[in-house]
């Protein structure tokens, strides 16, 4: 058995769900005092494929990704959520279970949400009643750049019934986007109870993520895979540019990336008929969690009982 290696170990996890506010829950999080979320929102690290190949350089970038000073550190990769191999890791590396915080949204305008975001990015072209009628024929499947798993990643009750199996129910918070965004003082401090910290008495208002449409998205999407070392000339210009340059290359793209032109873009909205037959996909597993969660998820409206 070779020699096990020493991961830095975060307090707790954000590990969905997609297109519910996550981003709008890091950021929330990371301004109390005793809270450091990571510095880059989504590492993907616990679930990467080369995990049990990183050597000491992954391991420290990661641990910089938090302020070591602080209490308590967190961080957000939605598809967490979604990885037998993220579940797996934390078992194999964590003497004691984290705390995992979902953060989850009416899988009906989650459904909608997540589509808009791909059409805006330029990386989906079909109709939405087409995908209506033809997700839920689909199983899950890892995924390398963009999901476009619309239907399964609003199966709560499916994924996080695995975190509850492998961590304990004592061990994870579910909090509403919806209640979010109507109580969002109260919901931070159940946030903060549950991470033993202390609460607040008010909190700075933070503007939460636009589904825009990106500009010239081709590029785009080029200068963002080749960023992150997912295009194949990178493999070969190893060999003949200077580490020292391709590492200033790689940055200047991420600034590019960052600062591109997007604007603001018509948003596909569902039809009664749309939301009816998204609610007759969604309503067995909604159900569930429901019993599971002793919650009646009132704010979801298509859902009452």
């Amino acid at each position: 058995m070779g020699k096990i290696k020493q991961h830095f170990k975060p307090n707790f996890f954000i590990p969905g769900a997609a297109k519910s506010g996550t981003t709008s829950l890091h950021e929330l999080l990371d301004t109390h005092p005793d809270i450091s979320m990571s510095k880059e929102k989504e590492p993907v690290y616990w679930n990467n494929k080369l995990f049990n190949e990183f050597e000491n350089l992954e391991i420290s970038r990661y641990l910089n990704l938090f302020e070591q000073k602080v209490k308590i550190k967190g961080e957000s990769t939605t598809s967490y959520m979604y990885y037998d191999n993220f579940i797996k890791n934390v078992k194999d590396n964590f003497h004691q279970p984290p705390k995992f915080i979902f953060i989850l949204r009416n899988p009906i305008d989650r459904f909608i949400s997540h589509y808009n975001w791909l059409k805006g990015l330029g990386k989906e072209k079909r109709r939405i009643d087409k995908i209506i009628e033809e997700e839920r024929c689909l199983d899950f499947k890892e995924y390398n750049d963009y999901p476009k798993q619309y239907y399964q990643f609003g199966l709560y009750y499916k994924w996080i019934s695995r975190f509850i199996e492998n961590f304990g129910k004592e061990n994870i918070k579910i909090v509403t986007f919806e209640k979010l965004i109507s109580e969002r003082l109260n919901i931070l401090n159940s946030c903060y109870e549950f991470l033993g910290v202390s609460k607040m008495d008010s909190v700075n208002f933070i503007k939460s993520n636009k589904t825009n449409k990106v500009i010239f998205p081709s590029m785009y999407h080029f200068l963002r895979k080749s960023s992150i070392g997912k295009m194949k000339y990178k493999s070969i210009s190893k060999y003949f540019v200077p580490k020292k340059i391709r590492t200033k290359i790689k940055s200047l793209m991420k600034i590019a990336i960052k600062n591109w032109i997007s604007i603001e873009s018509k948003k596909e909205i569902l039809s009664d008929k749309q939301r009816k037959n998204l609610r007759d996909k969604y309503f067995e597993d909604v159900m569930s969690l429901k019993n599971k969660l002793n919650y009646d998820f009132s704010e979801w409206e298509d859902f009452k009982n």
